[in-house]
């Protein structure tokens, strides 16, 4: 049925029988029995011609039978000594191929003289005249068809070695993609754990977080921490890089944050105890950009530092806009900056937004990115939805914006005021 679907639809294909049948005895020959008495069926007629043309008497038939003895004979014989010969060092590959040649010209054209004189009944007493005559025409065609197949051999032999290396190659490739897609895959899961699973509560506030890694891992890192007496942490941070470095920094700064916020005094305090670790543990020319703010229920206040991060957005319930600024520098370059406190008042139906660059960056196919304006006109319509409607809402508008292909991690929390 291929077949037939081959010739109706216009194919060039060779039906499978036909090359199947061609191709028989290629263990024998180096290529199919059938295909090769065409060919030596077209040199013997070359040959003829040839003589022919020089003036010298030949018969068609005799040269039919002695091309096709002496042909099947030498290449049977080259082609099963090849092991002897394709795999030995230069010259010594050379040699002995040169020595079976000559073999295989003396002893098939004897063979192919003694064939033609009992076929055509010819007389006996010429026979070793015309032995000694077609010796060197035999040996001379032989050598030549031994030359071409010992060049393709060995080409053949090379690519085969090639294409086995290439093979081999791409196999450990692939396992060494499988290995790395499953070590990233375990390193995304690990990280997602290192994230709040459930966000923490406080009377007068409701929070939402979300997080939307650019690949596999991130080195986004956000939480939110209680610390008693009606206060709770809020912290974002932005490793510089991507991938797994970023992700192993962000791994250090989560373990660092979780020791020291509890007992840390304010913002300002806990900023210098990472900054100081992270100097001492980063690789050279690694920073982290870090906001850490406490909201204190009672007073309705955030206390706040922002270490070189992108600026918090509070929407405030009668409209107006405040970016609550600091200009304090990153963490992990210099062990001696200082960092000092803010804060700001809260007040009932505001809506605070803390996320990383990788939502204001987030670019269109004109390279148009999202942008503070973008991230306002979204809170200020969804901001009757709930803190849960806003996080959705603005993660939906980013999304839609820039056609889901985020270039870095975007984390968002957003805090809204009862």
């Amino acid at each position: 049925m291929a077949d037939r679907h081959n010739l109706e639809s216009g194919g060039t294909a060779e039906p499978r029988g036909v090359a199947a049948w061609l191709d028989w005895g290629s263990e024998y020959l180096g290529t199919g029995v059938l295909r090769f008495q065409g060919i030596l069926l077209l040199v013997a007629t070359a040959v003829w011609m040839f003589f022919r043309i020089l003036g010298v008497s030949s018969s068609l038939p005799m040269s039919v039978v002695f091309t096709l003895c002496l042909g099947n004979w030498s290449a049977s014989i080259i082609f099963r000594l090849q092991p002897f010969y394709l795999r030995r060092r230069t010259p010594w590959n050379w040699i002995i191929f040169l020595c079976v040649v000559v073999l295989c010209g003396i002893s098939g054209s004897i063979l192919a003289e003694l064939v033609v004189f009992v076929v055509f009944s010819r007389n006996f007493s010429r026979f070793s005249r015309e032995v000694v005559a077609n010796i060197p025409v035999g040996t001379l065609v032989t050598l030549i068809y031994g030359i071409v197949l010992f060049v393709f051999e060995g080409k053949k032999d090379e690519m085969e070695q090639r294409q086995l290396e290439l093979q081999g190659q791409v196999h450990l490739g692939r396992l060494k993609e499988q290995s790395h897609e499953a070590e990233l895959e375990q390193a995304h899961e690990i990280q997602r754990h290192l994230l709040p699973q459930e966000t923490p509560q406080i009377e007068g506030f409701r929070i939402a977080c979300a997080w939307q890694p650019a690949k596999s891992v991130s080195g986004d890192y956000f939480d939110v921490l209680p610390l008693g007496e009606g206060r709770l942490g809020l912290c974002i941070a932005d490793v510089s890089g991507k991938g797994i470095t970023a992700a192993l920094l962000m791994a250090n700064l989560q373990a660092s944050v979780k020791a020291f916020a509890p007992e840390a005094a304010s913002p300002a305090v806990l900023c210098a105890k990472l900054n100081r670790v992270l100097c001492d543990t980063v690789a050279p020319g690694k920073f982290v950009t870090f906001f850490y703010g406490i909201i204190d229920s009672q007073r309705r206040q955030l206390h706040y530092e922002n270490a070189g991060h992108c600026l918090p957005l509070l929407v405030h319930a009668d409209g107006s806009i405040l970016m609550p600024a600091s200009f304090s520098g990153v963490l992990g370059l210099f062990s001696h900056w200082t960092y000092q406190n803010s804060e700001v008042q809260l007040r009932s139906g505001d809506c605070l937004v803390l996320m990383t660059d990788g939502v204001l960056e987030a670019a269109n196919a004109n390279e148009e990115e999202f942008g503070y304006q973008r991230l306002i006109d979204v809170v200020e319509e969804k901001r009757g939805s709930g803190v849960h409607g806003i996080r959705t809402a603005i993660l939906e508008a980013v999304s839609t914006f820039c056609d889901g292909k985020f270039d870095d991690d975007a984390s968002l929390i957003v805090v809204t005021v009862d």
